[in-house]
């Protein structure tokens, strides 16, 4: 455990006074990552946070609004009649307009412009009330396929989706940061009837145009859910799916053009700085799950974005091991905290001090493994285990526990059977790997 000074604590409750709802996240930071960092220095850096909007529900940069979808029969009457109403007036109101730019065109002989031009208007207005009440969610016939194909069922900014094996993104993020469904002024439970419905179109878009990309992976939508009322047969065959789409995730993460990452903390940064994003990486919550480091670790290129820019972590990385030179650098345990992230480049092989098999150029696995998934939490036990089968190439069987999952593991990388038991012991997990 890191040793806590008053320069430390300082620090943290510096950090807390901009995020309060992040006290452990700062102390530890404030102890390991940025150890040899002055309370003036993280001032400087805690100020180009964009404060938080306050409003209903959840206040994230990419989060859902609060649960307002979930009203009575009556509401969502209205709310029709209303969205109709708009338009049929607009309507009225653009015909003679259209009507007359139509008789103008068709004399001066443009009678390309009169099929193509002038519906545009009244398109636009369709399209966009729409949006205020549709949803986006994958058919169940093309969740099955992907599973039967290995291909990424991704989806582009008009809610539509295809099967792919080149040309795409993924986004990485927090599920309680992008997806959490909230009501008005709490965590709250959502109805399975709405749940059902897919994600929000309207939140869809927060987070869809912030990838940069034609096509995208996301995880809530190529994953189905269980659903509370399903019976025991309906569950075992959806959950029987959704370990599909997991072990197909090493070629999904694979094949895409890049992973991008989506963190709240992150999102709210206006700097031009590779040393403040690795700052306030550190804090969000993202660098703190499990599931993105093997993400990035399988990923071809990871893309952060900020408020008003666009990082490559690759950049930051090297960044870094170009500055550091010792363990005693003031930017050390952030360039720790990163590199493990990311394959080791060709001409790192002293990566932070991981050493190459003899007769090999390449770390062992579990090392990197063990380093890049510390202080790295889960929701799901198994996950425990089950996150790391696309990094080692491995298959999970539905039913497993979090044990069989871990002797798959230990009878396939016999040999890195030393650092399997050291991440066991690091996250305090129960086993008999002998």
């Amino acid at each position: 455990m890191p040793t806590t000074t008053p320069k430390n604590t300082a620090v943290a409750e510096l950090i807390q006074k901009y995020e309060p709802n992040i006290t452990n996240r700062s102390r530890r930071v404030a102890s390991i990552e940025l150890s040899e960092w002055t309370p003036q220095e993280v001032k400087g850096v805690m100020d180009q946070l964009v404060p938080r909007d306050k409003k209903k529900g959840s206040d994230e940069p990419c989060g859902p609004e609060f649960n307002q979808l979930s009203r009575s029969w009556k509401d969502k009457l209205m709310i029709r009649f209303l969205i109709w109403s708009i338009l049929s007036s607009v309507t009225m109101f653009l015909l003679p307009i259209q009507i007359g730019a139509a008789i103008y065109l068709l004399l001066h002989g443009r009678l390309s412009a009169i099929w193509h031009e002038l519906p545009k208007p009244t398109a636009l207005l369709f399209d966009w009330l729409t949006q205020v009440d549709a949803f986006v969610k994958a058919p169940m016939s093309l969740v099955k396929k992907s599973i039967e194909r290995v291909e990424a069922l991704c989806v582009n900014r008009k809610g539509k989706f295809m099967l792919r094996k080149h040309g795409y993104a993924v986004l990485s993020h927090v599920w309680g940061e992008t997806m959490g469904w909230t009501t008005e002024d709490s965590w709250g439970p959502v109805e399975p009837g709405l749940r059902k419905k897919g994600v929000a179109y309207i939140h869809f878009l927060k987070f869809f145009r912030r990838c940069d990309a034609e096509w995208l992976w996301v995880d809530v939508l190529a994953m189905p859910e269980v659903y509370e009322e399903m019976s025991t047969t309906e569950k075992a065959n959806i959950e029987t799916l959704r370990i599909g789409v997991i072990n197909g995730l090493h070629a999904v993460y694979r094949r895409a053009d890049k992973v991008v990452c989506l963190d709240s903390l992150l999102l709210r940064l206006q700097s031009g700085s590779m040393v403040d994003v690795a700052v306030i990486l550190s804090l969000g919550r993202w660098i703190n799950r499990l599931w993105p480091f093997t993400e990035t670790k399988l990923a071809k290129r990871v893309v952060l974005k900020t408020e008003d820019a666009t990082f490559d972590l690759d950049e930051i990385i090297t960044f870094f091991y170009e500055t550091v030179n010792n363990e005693d650098h003031r930017y050390f345990h952030l360039f720790a905290r990163l590199a493990p992230m990311r394959p080791v480049p060709s001409g790192f092989r002293n990566w932070l001090g991981y050493l190459a098999r003899p007769g090999t150029y390449e770390p062992e696995v579990f090392r990197e493994i063990y380093h890049g998934c510390e202080n790295r939490l889960c929701d799901v036990e198994i996950d425990q285990a089950r996150a790391l089968f696309p990094v080692l190439g491995l298959e999970w069987t539905s039913g497993w526990t979090l044990q069989q999952g871990l002797h798959h593991i230990a009878d396939a990388y016999h040999d890195d059977k030393e650092f399997l038991l050291k991440y066991c012991e690091y996250r305090g997990i129960q086993h008999d790997i002998q």
